[in-house]
């Protein structure tokens, strides 16, 4: 699966894939159940229902429940920090000589991504929250990702001399992630979604937070 095909909406990709009309249909009916009823929570035998396919059919496309959890989260997974998609790693570096236009771009372009994928993103987070592996793949592509990404911000301390000594690269990752991820999780799963002046504000108050953790 091509990162940059995926990079803006999850549904949009599928609808335009290749893949088998009846692969779609399990795939898209997957996604809404387990946005609205969790993982463990829908049975094989609903997707079928949803989707119109046969449960022997889904087995044919994805030998396990599981497996298409993965298929449907892998993609967004690889997505928050997307080192190998050409324009969001080159949008950095454009910025990587002030603080405040660079943390600016990472926060609303990742949001905006998640928001953009809404639901896949709330059974992503449900599921890291709740299955260890999980858990250990998410923070496994953060490690594998997060190097091209810390080297951007090292530039960044050196050149522009901005960023505090004994902030670690790594540490500025996690503290965007994280702030992100909370917000989405906020925003679209624990109360009303605001409207976007409110989304715009609390992004601007997001940004503040990280710089005022960072900034010399």
């Amino acid at each position: 699966m091509a990162e940059q095909q995926i990079s803006q909406d999850f549904k949009a990709w599928v609808g335009a894939s290749d893949m088998p009309a009846g692969k779609k249909k399990v795939v898209l009916a997957a996604l809404r159940l387990f946005s609205e009823k969790g993982f463990d929570g829908t049975a094989t035998k609903e997707i079928a229902i949803e989707s119109g396919m046969s449960q022997a059919t889904i087995f044919k496309y994805f030998k396990t429940k599981e497996d298409l959890l993965y298929f449907i989260i892998t993609p967004l997974m690889k997505n928050i920090i997307p080192v190998y998609v050409a324009d969001f790693k080159d949008a950095m570096e454009q910025r990587q000589n002030n603080l405040e236009a660079l943390i600016h771009y990472v926060v609303r372009s990742r949001y905006n991504f998640l928001a953009d994928n809404s639901e896949v993103a709330s059974i992503m987070l449900a599921e890291i929250l709740t299955k260890d592996k999980v858990k250990a793949k998410f923070i496994d592509m953060l490690a594998e990702r997060g190097g091209d990404i810390a080297k951007i911000f090292t530039n960044l301390a050196e050149k522009s001399g901005e960023i505090r000594s004994d902030v670690k690269p790594e540490a500025v990752i996690r503290l965007i992630v994280s702030q992100v991820l909370v917000y989405f999780l906020q925003n679209h799963k624990i109360f009303e979604p605001r409207d976007q002046k409110q989304v715009d504000e609390d992004l601007a108050e997001i940004e503040k937070l990280i710089i005022t953790a960072i900034k010399k």
